[in-house]
């Protein structure tokens, strides 16, 4: 699996990440608003950005931090230790909004993830992903930005040299 190609000129309400509608290898990309799920001993990157202004990708309970900068892919590098629901909230200054700046990082087992990730395909037309947690090169898990949030896309399970 490939992700499908992002720019700035896509970005709109209707497509916050900004992919582009004629990319082919974004038709299975699954796009999800204020959660995120990955699979527990998992390496995951997540490549953060931002629509307006400076924010901070931060889940406090992990020690996990990014900054999300406007016109930038900033990549961050974890692997969650414990399944479970964590808080992910918005750690710079950023505006009037920024005390409601939250979300959710779900850590699942690779049985729940799995399941997570055929609903989600299910819920985008029936499109199956082109893989899951058995099939590291060909990760499958996207978080967009909901209005005036920082970026959480693409989040993917990873092949590593080692636990980090």
């Amino acid at each position: 699996g490939k992700f499908g190609r992002r720019d700035v000129s896509f970005v709109s309400n209707s497509n916050p990440v900004g992919l582009d509608p004629s990319d082919p290898a974004g038709k299975d990309d699954i796009v999800t608003t204020g959660e995120l799920h990955v699979p527990v001993n998992r390496p995951v990157i997540a490549e953060l950005s931002s629509k307006d202004v400076i924010h901070d990708y931060f889940v406090p309970a992990m020690r996990i931090g990014g900054d999300a900068i406007p016109g930038s892919l900033i990549p961050i590098w974890f692997t969650p230790l414990k399944t479970g629901t964590y808080e992910v909230i918005c750690a710079q200054l950023c505006g009037l909004g920024h005390y409601g700046m939250k979300g959710t990082l779900v850590v699942d087992t690779p049985q729940d993830y799995e399941a997570w990730l055929k609903e989600r395909a299910e819920l985008a037309g029936g499109a199956q992903p082109a893989s899951s947690p058995g099939a590291p090169q060909q990760p499958q898990n996207k978080l967009p930005q909901a209005a005036g949030k920082p970026e959480q896309q693409p989040a993917q399970p990873a092949q590593s040299p080692g636990q980090l």
